[in-house]
């Protein structure tokens, strides 16, 4: 079985250009200028970096071709696709665990002119090995948790209550520990006078919603 062939893992959104100009030699093509194939995974940038290639192939010549995976499939398609003989020349990935599955088809970028670009923030979070880089960070997603601050500020005036206001839950064990007093029997029913019998009512009319 032939060595896999080693491919730019620097999926760019804003810097992509610069990105493009690293990587499109590197792609086996029969026309001289070179070609990109990227196979992008955030289809809800599809149209912006359609936009993005064809003013990279107006300026250079280069012929740039933008895949994208559909919804939940990116990683299978991932897959097939570096297995082709025309491999993807950029691809992108999310976090290191996916970085040590495809290292094999991985060159280092840490000596092109699209990695000098990062800042030291950046350079950072690209993934290495030794002194090498292999990866351009472009994108973060951050995940939160939304919650009701009059109920917990309410549960913190309670005299058997683990905070004393909602500012006091600055890491994730002070949350856990406010989550579980809270759910307990003794905080959800202790503030909670018994409801009332309600009377029988007609069944809400059905609500139709366009999204």
């Amino acid at each position: 079985m032939s060595t896999p062939k080693k491919l730019f893992a620097a999926g760019l959104a804003a810097a992509m250009i610069f990105g493009l100009a690293a990587c499109g030699s590197d792609t086996a093509s029969n026309d001289a200028k070179g070609h990109v194939y990227f196979l992008n995974g955030k289809p809800e940038v599809v149209d912006q970096l359609q936009q993005l290639a064809q003013d990279y192939t107006d300026e250079t010549g280069v012929q740039v071709d933008i895949q994208t995976a559909s919804s939940g499939s990116y990683e299978s398609t991932l897959t097939s696709e570096l297995a082709k003989s025309e491999a993807p020349t950029m691809f992108t990935i999310a976090g290191y665990d996916e970085f040590a599955k495809y290292q094999k088809y991985l060159e280092p970028l840490q000596d092109t002119d699209v990695y000098k670009l990062l800042n030291d923030e950046g350079k950072a979070n690209s993934h290495k090995v030794g002194d090498n880089a292999y990866t351009m960070p472009y994108a973060a997603e951050w995940y939160g948790i939304i919650y009701n601050k009059k109920i917990v500020n309410e549960y913190a005036k309670k005299d058997y209550a683990v905070i004393k206001s909602d500012t006091d839950i600055k890491d994730y064990d002070t949350l856990k520990k406010v989550i579980e007093d809270m759910t307990s029997t003794r905080t959800i029913w202790a503030s909670r006078p018994p409801s009332p019998p309600r009377a029988s009512t007609p069944p809400p009319r059905t609500a139709s919603w366009l999204t």
